[in-house]
């Protein structure tokens, strides 16, 4: 009777034991991804596709399974087994002795697994950094995906150079070009101041490239253009009347030129001799100066 008793109280602390066991177990169910639910005790989402990282983590969980839940349950099942033996021996030897062997390799066992573990732990404490040796047996395995992409900017409508005149629209440029009215009263004042003088010949608008008259100087249809961009043979920044500066050529009388510009109305700064790269290079002989650039004194560039 005492042996049904004692193997009766063992069955329901083994019960109870597995049950605690299989509960305490947080990262059940085995295959961590493309499941149908998700276990809120995780902190994955098990119904999430799996990736390469979720095959280390089912190897992981088989290996935690098998140290956690089987290597314990199998070694109470073995002392319940060697207890029993020895229990029910009634005096026969070779039982006693059968239970005592499993009862002793049992505990060789387990110690030997957990003393596989205490030492592993013993030797990553020592030689590891303080921030992996505290949580080295826990795994952590991230896959890189690509951000989202950046949004892709609209393809701007082709600007139409073959229709220069959409092209000076877009660009709030008079189309055909032209002299803005205050620089062509500029040019008309400037030779009233120099009459019978030989002022060379006169540019205002771009006639290399016509259709940096359009742009502003930008080189959206040419690979070049005769003046910087948003020069005042382009009208500026903003003027949108036409061109509002003028080149003489003849730099050989530039002070004259320039002193008729000032006395016109032309700031003093927007009247000099220029070279070919339109520098500011002086009139005296030998500067190498090639024309006079005079701009009109409402341009908001040079």
């Amino acid at each position: 009777m005492r042996k049904k008793i004692l193997i009766g109280i063992l069955s329901v602390i083994l019960f109870v034991t597995l049950s605690q066991t299989v509960l305490a177990v947080s990262w059940l169910p085995l295959v961590p991804c493309g499941m149908t639910n998700d276990n809120p005790d995780t902190p994955q989402d098990e119904r999430k596709p799996c990736n390469r990282c979720d095959l280390f983590r089912l190897a992981k969980n088989i290996i935690d399974f098998v140290l956690i839940v089987i290597m314990p349950a199998t070694a109470f099942l073995f002392f319940i087994y060697a207890g029993f033996l020895i229990l029910s021996s009634a005096g026969n030897p070779g039982r006693v002795s059968q239970g005592r062997t499993i009862f002793f390799n049992t505990a060789i066992g387990v110690a030997i697994i957990s003393a596989s573990w205490l030492i592993t732990n013993t030797i990553i404490r020592s030689v590891a950094a303080d921030n992996v040796a505290p949580e080295w047996w826990k795994f952590e395995c991230r896959v890189t995906t690509a951000g989202p992409s950046a949004p892709v900017p609209p393809v701007p409508a082709p600007i139409l150079c073959s229709q220069p005149a959409q092209l000076a629209a877009s660009n709030n440029e008079p189309y055909p070009r032209k002299n803005a009215p205050e620089l062509d009263s500029l040019i008309s004042c400037i030779q009233s101041k120099l009459p019978g003088q030989n002022l060379g010949s006169q540019y205002t608008f771009d006639n290399s490239f016509e259709l940096c008259n359009y742009t502003r100087g930008q080189k959206t249809c040419t690979s070049s253009c005769s003046h910087a961009v948003n020069s005042c043979h382009y009208g500026g920044r903003t003027g949108g009347q036409g061109a509002l500066a003028v080149d003489f050529g003849n730099e050989l009388i530039g002070a004259n030129i320039i002193q008729a510009a000032v006395a016109c109305g032309t700031p003093s700064g927007k009247a000099r001799c220029e070279n070919a790269a339109g520098a500011n290079v002086g009139c005296a002989p030998g500067s190498g100066a090639t024309h006079v650039h005079v701009s009109a004194a409402s341009c908001d560039a040079n």
